[in-house]
């Protein structure tokens, strides 16, 4: 019995020092065309990560056709996570607009429903130019954290007022366009819940133990 507890012990200790270790950010590897997303795909907190820590995400699209305009609608959740700023990618253009001429905008902020927030931006080409097939990267938003231990998302696909997209330069949708989001994990509240799996498999041998000690001796009457 005290070998079990020692496994599960070194056990528990084995995963608090993975998870102190772990990467900040995962980064994303390029989605197939046509898609937009985020990354890095998942951004990992833990105990010590203080209220008012900020991070950024950068947007990024991979387009198969030659393309002349793009906006994203970003949510997330409010309770979690603050936006406390949006730029394009390069400076005063993005990536995917390089060296052609542009209609610059200004990232707008809003209520997106009772638990969660918006960020909307968007670029445009000006005059007959377009941007050629290709990896692009759009915008870089920056996050405050305002409360932890949580797990939430931060999304492309989710539609409201506004939307996602990439156009044409006959200004049609690209489709069907993928999207990919960022996960924010809060790694106390992991180690949590695999501290109490943990502990609910050391029960359980308790249980075993006991039952078998109850049976040897209370054997049953046939």
């Amino acid at each position: 019995m005290i070998k079990k507890i020692k496994v599960i012990i070194a056990t528990i200790t084995l995963i608090i020092s993975i998870l102190t270790l772990s990467q900040q950010t995962i980064p994303a590897k390029c989605l197939p065309a046509n898609s937009m997303w985020i990354e890095p795909t998942t951004i990992q907190l833990n105990e010590t990560t203080p209220v008012g820590y900020r991070f950024n995400v950068t947007i990024y699209a991979n387009i198969s056709v030659a393309s002349y305009a793009w906006e994203f609608y970003l949510t997330y959740n409010k309770a979690h996570l603050n936006v406390t700023g949006c730029w394009y990618s390069a400076g005063e253009k993005s990536q995917w607009a390089g060296t052609r001429p542009t209609s610059p905008q200004t990232p707008s902020y809003g209520t997106h429903n009772a638990t969660h927030n918006y960020v909307l931006f968007a670029e445009s080409l000006q005059g007959i130019v377009e941007t050629p097939p290709g990896k692009y990267s759009l915008a870089i938003v920056e996050f405050e954290v305002i409360s932890v231990e949580q797990v939430s998302q931060i999304r492309l696909d989710v539609k409201g007022v506004f939307d996602s997209y990439i156009l044409d330069p006959d200004l049609n949708e690209i489709q069907p366009l993928n999207f990919g989001g960022t996960t924010v994990i809060d790694e106390f509240s992991t180690l949590m819940f695999l501290m109490s799996m943990l502990f609910a498999s050391f029960c359980a041998v308790l249980l075993r133990k006991k039952w078998s000690k109850n049976n040897k001796a209370y054997p049953s009457q046939r």
